[in-house]
């Protein structure tokens, strides 16, 4: 009897995976703090005015200002996260695919958000052309929370295409410690380790890969990234059992994960590996016998 595998929560579609898709939330504890810190200001200002002047209290007023202004952005760019995602949601199926590529590029709109949404779409068929629509983003253009995320998602397609050198121009560029969210940092972490570990700089891409485990449930759909990175890092300090291990675990979330080491342009050793691997799996591929007369 054959013990059946234990289906992985990685194992999804990418309708799966949209439909799953969380929607921003503004963080009320957040701005509950902020309000309190800014009643503190207040009461201390005022305290302060009959020794000081009245002047004092054109700091708790500028504070004021500023958070009323850095609170309308925040809850524009959520409402706007919240339509994106819900676009998207509607990819279920080849069909629904299409009419979200189509609602997120209506009017040629050149918004950062939509444009990355619209990407990730196209990246399931068409990932050159996911490719050119992020080169198009105007980075400096693009909300500050969202540039981070669009470098990610570029220099993970630089990767796939073997453009390493580009793939670490745009890495070196993104900052961890700029994202709140576990799983997008571990994304963030699995990227800039590869990058690290195709172009000379294994070490790092090592201490950054020690600090993000690909076993944290909380990273999630990450997983699947972080232990590529591994396969790469391992590989780039002669470390041929971790890079097997690496591999089995790819294999095991999807044996097709491992399909990008068996291209043309990979490495001997490493496509090698990967082919027993992959063999083990039961999915290599089969040599044709043809017969002749």
């Amino acid at each position: 009897m054959v013990k059946q595998k234990k289906a992985s929560s990685l194992s999804k579609s990418p309708a799966e995976a949209l439909a799953q898709m969380e929607e921003p939330k503004l963080k009320w504890k957040t701005l509950a703090q902020l309000a309190a810190a800014l009643v503190v200001i207040w009461i201390t200002s005022l305290i302060l005015t009959p020794y000081i002047g009245y002047w004092i209290l054109a700091l708790p007023a500028a504070v004021t200002l500023a958070l009323i202004g850095f609170g309308i952005y925040v809850w524009r760019l959520t409402s706007r996260s919240r339509k994106v995602i819900a676009i998207m949601k509607e990819a279920t199926d080849e069909m629904g695919r299409r009419q979200a590529i189509e609602k997120l590029s209506e009017n040629g709109s050149k918004d950062a958000m939509k444009a990355l949404a619209r990407a990730q779409l196209v990246a399931q068929t068409k990932p050159l052309e996911a490719l050119q629509i992020l080169e198009s983003i105007d980075l400096g253009k693009a909300p500050a929370m969202l540039q981070d995320d669009i470098r990610s998602q570029l220099a993970l397609l630089y990767l796939r295409s073997n453009r390493v050198r580009d793939a670490r121009t745009v890495a070196d560029s993104i900052r961890l410690d700029r994202q709140p969210n576990p799983k997008a940092k571990a994304m963030y972490a699995a990227v800039v380790a590869e990058s690290f570990s195709r172009s000379g700089k294994a070490d790092e891409a090592r201490k950054l890969l020690e600090t993000y485990s690909a076993e944290d449930k909380e990273y999630g759909e990450a997983k699947a990234l972080l232990l590529r990175a591994q396969v790469y890092t391992c590989f780039a300090l002669k470390k041929r059992g971790l890079v097997r291990k690496a591999m089995e675990g790819l294999a095991e979330i999807e044996p097709g994960l491992l399909g990008g080491f068996v291209q043309k342009g990979t490495q001997p050793e490493l496509m090698k590996l990967a082919k027993q691997v992959l063999a083990r799996s039961g999915l290599a591929p089969k040599t044709k016998i043809i017969h002749t007369r």
